[in-house]
């Protein structure tokens, strides 16, 4: 009787702690699915991992002008960062003018698009002395930012809702602060021809 009582507590607590295991198992993979949301500032920004990466740093780069408007583009830097899981790609390109220099940045956020998407809506509450105006890009939207009293444009755009576009325009030449122009160095059509071969 004494080893029958044994036995059945045995399995009571056999039972009890493979409840436990299975629980526990179950908890830590709803944490790791979860881990595809990001909280910030008490908002959740969602990661979408079936793009895990950008265009390749490299194409990137192929798609910015060689010239632009006369001055010929300096030695391209590219590379990659990891955010949340996800290989962010971007690209640099400098142009130099006896005015000042225009420099163009290209970053393909992938999946981890939502983490900076705020960044190009147009300012709610501008700063004072800039002049924000909306822009309009083939495949995609975004603003500039000039401060006539520092000689300043800068573009911030988003293409295909994944690809961002920065432009930073420094100096005195008289074109510096037509928006129209500077936004044709952005290689809209280039850029998003590349994105069906990296998409999974």
């Amino acid at each position: 009787m004494l080893f029958r009582s044994m036995n059945n507590v045995f399995r009571g607590v056999l039972i009890v702690m493979c409840c436990m295991f299975i629980s526990c198992v179950n908890n830590k993979s709803e944490q790791t699915s979860e881990q595809h949301n990001e909280s910030t500032n008490g908002e959740t920004i969602s990661i979408d991992t079936t793009l895990s990466e950008g265009i390749p740093a490299s194409e990137l780069k192929e798609c910015l002008p060689t010239t632009f408007r006369g001055a010929e583009k300096l030695p391209s830097s590219a590379g990659n960062v990891i955010i949340e899981g996800i290989k962010v790609t971007k690209t640099t390109g400098e142009y130099i003018y006896p005015g000042g220099t225009i420099t163009i940045t290209l970053a393909d956020y992938a999946g981890a698009v939502n983490t900076v998407k705020e960044r190009y809506d147009l300012p709610k509450n501008p700063e004072v002395g800039m002049e924000i105006q909306s822009i309009t890009l083939p495949h995609g939207y975004g603003y500039s930012r000039y401060s006539p009293h520092e000689s300043m444009l800068q573009m911030y755009c988003l293409l295909d809702n994944r690809i961002a576009a920065e432009v930073i325009v420094n100096g005195t030449e008289s074109w510096f602060s037509d928006q129209t122009i500077i936004s044709t160095l952005i290689p809209s059509d280039c850029i998003v021809k590349k994105i069906p071969q990296t998409k999974q």
